[in-house]
């Protein structure tokens, strides 16, 4: 099996296990219980998505690209100041402002 998408952690695996099959693409994760053990063993492996059927290959990298754009797109947020922050942050860095959501 041909990996997908490596995941950053088995949450995010699961998530996108779970988008992928809300658009009728069947896949796996695998990797996701060597996840707490990272660190203490020699390799570092992540989570990773392979498909259940190749046939969805194209349609399937074409929705996690997709999911990609859309995860990079909002990684700043503009407050009111004008200042942008990080979507980690949850007031502006330079006035103290809450984020609106």
């Amino acid at each position: 099996m041909q990996t997908l998408y490596t995941a950053a952690d088995p949450v995010e695996a699961e998530i996108l296990r779970g988008y992928l099959a809300a658009h009728g693409i069947e896949a796996r994760v695998l990797g996701a219980s060597l996840w707490g053990a990272r660190g203490e063993l020699p390799v570092n492996d992540y989570p990773r998505l392979v498909l259940c059927d190749g046939r969805d290959d194209a349609r399937a990298r074409n929705l996690l690209q997709q999911y990609e754009r859309r995860r990079h797109a909002q990684a700043l947020w503009r407050c009111a100041c004008g200042e942008e922050s990080p979507v980690t942050f949850e007031t502006c860095w330079a006035c103290g402002v809450e984020r609106v959501r």
